[in-house]
């Protein structure tokens, strides 16, 4: 039982002492009870906790305009979590399709997205999905890293392909070149979305601030959770223009998102 948590460390309330290298699941990107996200979190909740997106406010617009900065993709939309950045990912790609009459999401073999039913239905393990079904229509999942399987079966339905480029559920496993490079090139052909999950790989867990970048490529949607609260709730989903201009005012949002 965990009495409080320092820096890299664990303490438990029998006196025990434990290097902790789970990090909240990787979400405690500076450790714990890091002196300046504590002084962060305490000035904060002296002005006020929580309003709703009905206001701006001057913490979100700043934080907006630094991911903006850093990644240079000029929107971002706000969630509480990488499974909830999933599934409006999910939403802004269906959108798209829903134009042209594409509907079909594909995700790949070991991938992790979350739990909720739109992330389940572009993943395989049956821990997470043994009799949740039916999920949702036209989803698919083909092997990761298998370039034939690719493409074989991404057309002119397709209207969304999303993936870690270094999965964590997976094994550790990352995208080789050749099927990052002929994901790029269906890209071109088809016209679809490539939705990158970095939210255990982002905010610069990998050296680069995003996984993706080391290949060369940039996605249309990235989805980040984890590190970005630093140890609270938080996510976001980074988009293109036009990606982002699938949404109009009103059409996606949360209460605390």
């Amino acid at each position: 039982q965990i009495e409080r948590a320092e820096g890299c460390r664990v303490y438990t309330t029998d006196g025990s002492v434990y290097l902790d290298f789970l990090g909240g699941i990787a979400v405690n990107a500076l450790g714990h009870s890091h002196p300046k996200l504590v002084e962060a979190i305490v000035e904060q909740t002296k002005r006020y906790m929580h309003v709703s997106n009905f206001f701006y406010q001057e913490p979100q617009i700043r934080l907006a305009e630094q991911l903006q900065a850093v990644t240079g993709y000029p929107r971002v939309f706000f969630s509480n979590s990488g499974a909830e950045s999933t599934d409006g990912a999910l939403k802004i790609a269906r959108r798209h399709g829903s134009k042209s009459g594409r509907y079909d999401l594909i995700g790949f073999s070991g991938g992790f997205h979350g739990r909720t039913y739109g992330a389940l239905s572009i993943m395989d393990k049956p821990i997470y999905k043994d009799g949740m079904g039916p999920f949702l229509p036209h989803t698919l999942v083909l092997p990761y890293n298998d370039v034939d399987a690719l493409r074989a079966r991404v057309d002119a339905q397709t209207c969304a392909v999303m993936l870690e480029f270094i999965q964590g559920e997976g094994g550790i496993t990352s995208a080789t070149d050749e099927f990052v490079n002929a994901l790029e090139e269906l890209r071109q052909e088809f016209g679809f979305f490539i939705i990158a999950d970095e939210v255990q790989t982002g905010i610069g867990r990998t050296g680069t601030f995003f996984a993706f970048e080391r290949y060369g490529i940039k996605p249309d949607i990235v989805t980040v959770a984890k590190a970005l609260g630093g140890g609270l709730p938080l996510g976001a989903i980074l988009a293109t223009d036009e990606a982002a201009g699938m949404l109009e005012k009103g059409m996606h949002g949360t209460t605390y998102g």
